[in-house]
């Protein structure tokens, strides 16, 4: 793996580690070798595989052999670079409670996957069905947002909360620290 690959990995953040609601794929055993390839990867992501597998003190072999045992069960996820949002102009971001159609949540799921201004949106318990996390320009796009949104066929209500600020961020890479609990 290039030097690139290897940056591109922590740029795109370590996560769902252990069979979490994002992975789905069961439990993951994470034994001690695996943990201090993660960390190595956490501390120099940008290293060279023997860099790498030197801080984690193993060989380059073992290094890569974990390292692609973690790519195929999942535990490792993600290779596309990350982009500050409102670096790339989208400076508003808000939270975007839906309540929907009963039985509808997989064709409001293709319609969230095909709408670029939604980061993120996870099925939930609660008052609402879905909270979807979206960027916009500026307030009147996102007024047009939530109005494109609304008017979705299964969407029958929706509430939306301007996010001010970010107070926590990047927690993805954080999960290795999850492994002590």
């Amino acid at each position: 793996m290039s030097s690139a690959a290897l940056g591109r990995l922590i740029e795109n953040q370590l996560s769902g580690l252990g069979g979490g609601f994002m992975g789905g794929q069961g439990a993951f055993l994470v034994d001690d070798v695996d943990r201090r390839v993660l960390m190595a990867l956490r501390e120099d992501p940008r290293g060279t595989v023997a860099s790498l597998a030197d801080t984690a003190g193993v060989s380059r072999p073992t290094f890569r052999q974990r390292l692609d045992r973690m790519w195929a069960s999942g535990v490792i996820t993600g290779q596309e670079p990350q982009l500050d949002l409102a670096a790339i102009g989208f400076t508003v971001q808000a939270w975007v409670d839906l309540e929907v159609v009963q039985g509808s949540i997989d064709e409001l799921e293709r319609h969230l996957r095909d709408n670029p201004a939604v980061v993120e949106a996870f099925s939930t318990t609660g008052e609402a069905d879905v909270r979807c996390r979206i960027a916009a320009r500026d307030t009147s796009h996102l007024q047009e947002l939530l109005v494109g949104l609304a008017a979705v066929p299964v969407i029958r209500k929706t509430r939306s909360s301007v996010i001010l600020r970010p107070l926590v961020l990047q927690q993805k890479v954080r999960t290795l620290d999850m492994l002590d609990l």
